[in-house]
Formats: C-alpha cells, sequence, structure tokens
C-alpha cells in the first residue's frame, strides 16, 4: 500500500517531467524529417511513378468489352435464311443477346518514342532524387544555425552573469572605498549598465535561437543538451579537391538536362510511324436470333472469330511536330545552362564554405590564445581589487578585453562549426532518408 502511494505522488513529477535535451545528431534527424523534405519526396516517389509507367508502355496493351442485353426474336423464312420474320425491327424479344470482344495491341517498333520516354522518366527520378537531397541539405544547414545559435547566446549570457557578478561585487568595494573619485565611480557603474544591456540582447538572441530550433524540429518544447560549446574536430580538404560533382543540387541539374534531351528526341520521333502486334477475337451470341447458314451471311447476333496482322499507324502532322520538336530543343538548352549554373553554383558554395572554415579555423585558435591571455589579466584585477590596489579603470579594461575576446573565441567556434556542416552540404554529404556519409 504505501508502494502504491509512493507511484501515486511520483506520477505528476513524471508528467511534468523536462522534454529530453536533443543532441546535434537529433536535431538534424528532426529537421530531415521536417515537412519541407518530406514533400521532396513525395515529388521523388511521383517521379518514380512516372517512370514506372513509361516503362510499361513496351508491355502490350488489353482492350476488353462486353455487353448483355435483351435479345431480339428474329426467325429465317427458308433453309438458307434469305428473308427474315420480322423483316425490320419489330417490338419482340426472347432471351438474351450478350458478347465480348478483346484487343490486343503489343508495340513492336516506334523510332525510340518509348526508350527516349523510359530514359526521360529515369533522368527525372535522379532529378528528383537529388532535390530531396538538396532539401535534406538545407534543412541540417538550418538545424546547425539553430543548434549552435542557441549554444553561443548561452555561452554568452552564462559569461555575462558571470562578469554582472563579478562587476557588481567590485562596485560595493569600490563603493566602501573613500579613495575613489566620482569618475571611478561612474565608469564602474556605466560598465555594469553595459554588461546588463548585453545581458538583455542574449536573452532575446536565446529565445529567437530557440524558437528556430522548434521551428526546424517540429517540436513544440524542443531543446538542446547541455555540453559545452567546442569546435568540431574536423580536417579540411586540401586543394581543390572539394567533391562538388557530388553536389544535389549539380546532380539535379544534370538529370534535368538529360531528360530535357530525351524528350526533345522523343519529340522528333513522331515525324515516323508507330509498328505494332495486332491481335482481336470476338464472340457474340442472341438466343431469339436463327443463327445464318453460310459463312459471308452477315449476321450481327451470333458471331465468333480471331485475328491477327501486324499494324502501322502514322499521324501526318510534320508542322505540329517541328513546333513540339523546336518548343522542346528550347527546353533543352535552358537545361543544360542550367546545369552549367548549377555547377559553377556548387563549385562557388563550397569554395565560399571552405573559406569560411578556414577563417574561423583562424579565428579559433588566435582568440583561444588571447582569451586565456585576457582571462589572466581579469584574475589579476581581481585579486588586486580584493585587497584594494585595483583601480577602477583597470576593472573596465580587463573586464572589456576578456568578455571581448571570449565573445570571439565563442562566435569563431560558430563559425567554425557551421561552415564544416555547410562544407558537407556542398559535397554532398547529407541525404533526405537520413544516412549521412563517414
Amino acid at each position: 500500500m504505501r508502494s502504491l502511494w509512493l507511484v501515486l505522488l511520483l506520477v505528476p513529477r513524471l508528467v511534468a517531467a523536462e522534454p529530453a535535451k536533443l543532441t546535434l545528431d537529433e536535431v538534424i534527424a528532426k529537421a530531415v524529417a521536417n515537412p519541407r523534405v518530406q514533400m521532396a519526396q513525395s515529388d521523388r516517389d511521383s517521379a518514380a511513378a512516372r517512370s514506372d509507367e513509361a516503362d510499361a508502355a513496351r508491355l502490350p496493351r488489353v482492350k476488353v468489352t462486353a455487353f448483355a442485353t435483351l435479345s431480339p426474336e428474329i426467325n429465317c423464312n427458308d433453309p438458307q435464311c434469305t428473308s427474315t420474320t420480322p423483316k425490320n425491327f419489330a417490338l419482340r424479344f426472347s432471351g438474351l443477346f450478350e458478347g465480348a470482344e478483346i484487343d490486343v495491341t503489343q508495340p513492336l517498333y516506334t523510332f525510340g518514342k518509348i526508350q527516349h520516354a523510359r530514359n526521360a522518366a529515369r533522368a527525372g527520378v535522379a532529378a528528383q532524387t537529388a532535390l530531396a537531397d538538396e532539401a535534406a541539405g538545407d534543412a541540417v544547414s538550418d538545424a546547425a544555425r539553430a543548434y549552435w545559435g542557441l549554444k553561443l547566446a548561452r555561452e554568452l549570457g552564462g559569461m555575462l552573469d558571470d562578469g554582472i557578478e563579478q562587476i557588481e561585487d567590485a562596485k560595493k568595494h569600490f563603493d566602501e572605498s573613500k579613495s575613489l573619485t566620482i569618475t571611478d565611480r561612474q565608469r564602474v557603474a556605466v560598465l555594469l549598465a553595459q554588461a546588463k544591456a548585453q545581458r538583455a540582447d542574449a536573452a532575446q538572441g536565446e529565445g529567437q535561437a530557440l524558437a528556430g530550433l522548434r521551428a526546424i524540429t517540429g517540436t513544440s518544447d524542443a531543446d538542446i543538451d547541455d555540453v559545452e560549446l567546442a569546435p568540431i574536430e574536423r580536417t579540411l580538404p586540401a586543394g581543390k579537391d572539394l567533391g562538388v560533382e557530388r553536389r544535389p543540387q549539380r546532380l539535379a541539374a544534370k538529370s534535368g538536362a538529360t531528360a530535357a534531351e530525351e524528350l526533345l528526341a522523343m519529340e522528333k520521333s513522331y515525324y515516323y510511324p508507330d509498328i505494332a502486334l495486332v491481335g482481336s477475337a470476338l464472340i457474340a451470341s442472341a438466343h431469339g436470333v436463327q443463327d445464318a447458314p453460310g459463312v459471308f451471311a452477315n449476321d450481327p447476333y451470333n458471331r465468333s472469330g480471331a485475328g491477327i496482322v501486324i499494324g502501322l499507324q502514322w499521324t501526318l502532322e510534320p508542322w505540329n511536330v517541328k513546333a513540339r520538336a523546336d518548343r522542346a530543343a528550347a527546353d533543352a538548352h535552358k537545361m543544360r545552362a542550367q546545369a552549367q549554373l548549377a555547377e559553377l553554383g556548387a563549385r562557388y558554395d563550397a569554395d565560399t564554405a571552405l573559406a569560411e572554415a578556414t577563417a574561423a579555423h583562424t579565428k579559433v585558435d588566435a582568440s583561444k590564445e588571447g582569451e586565456k591571455a585576457a582571462r589572466t589579466w581579469l584574475a589579476s584585477v581581481l585579486q588586486n581589487e580584493a585587497i584594494g590596489t585595483a583601480e577602477s579603470r583597470d576593472l573596465v579594461d580587463a573586464y572589456v578585453g576578456w568578455f571581448t575576446l571570449r565573445a570571439q573565441w565563442a562566435t569563431a567556434v560558430v563559425a567554425w562549426n557551421v561552415a564544416v556542416i555547410r562544407l558537407g552540404r556542398a559535397t554532398g554529404e547529407f541525404r533526405a532518408a537520413g544516412s549521412r556519409p563517414r
């Protein structure tokens, strides 16, 4: 009974438990599963269905027709059935009139229409797959900015909280000291006011970054882990081997150009006919109609037969074919230009991401050394302040120097981490399926 009461007491705590805090990989996984990427994946599935439809054009087309109705009553007046009763239409019915017909058309040769359509559809699938991967890369890039932007805001906020506490302690000591001038006291007061204003800015940045994180992950109460801000361990590519040939945007444009070329070839193939094997069979029976003797008798009510031929279908409209081919040629030219533009864009994006990463890595190392020296300087000033030998100018200068370099280091770390993700996006590292090659 006692254990039951403990469980009941713990239930409200379990309900009110804080949501699990997300790691970077978890944030990326949720971002890749967001609606924008799902829409791109649906476009890919639609393209795959169109590819299946194009493949099915090689298979025979079967048309089946069946019917059933009342059978007229018609009798022959002589053995040769040269005359009947009734002679014309009459409202006389007996039994059922039913029948069925089947037509089968198997394409034999279409001068490339089917093959070009299949090639264009497969290129369309490749393009939509690459676009889905590009959408995933965009989502990952946004997720990284939100994740590290939130860490940066909290890093700066925590640093300012510590600084404000230290400045307030120093201000108390300065206020108690009778040797300081009004200028010294006001200098410290101004520093404290500036620190509090910067803390408000950091709080605003934290709120905005948290809102962005929740929008990207699609989780209303999402938050990130408490792992300390640190630079990602990554070796930058050397030389010009950036792997831009794997960029999904480039692959999509290239596949789109291939599809346009195939569609142009398909339109030109309409100058020529289609050759197919055509087979048909039919059967009809009217219970109230006497079957006429002889194969040459035209009996629409009682009949059966089958046949197979090689047929040719040709719609002669060269003026329309030329117009459609010219339009397809213009589209193909546009897609080739778009592919060249995507090639240039992929290279530019990779080069700028590499430049940002290189500069950020250099700033991380430089600001780390400077922050260490500034922290030592500030600690020395605080010790002097504790024993009453520090001046207000020393405290202000030391605190501003430490805060500036600490903020530069944190900003450089975030810039480096985001640039690493951007470089991975530029080289096709991320996939819509969520896989991330290592």
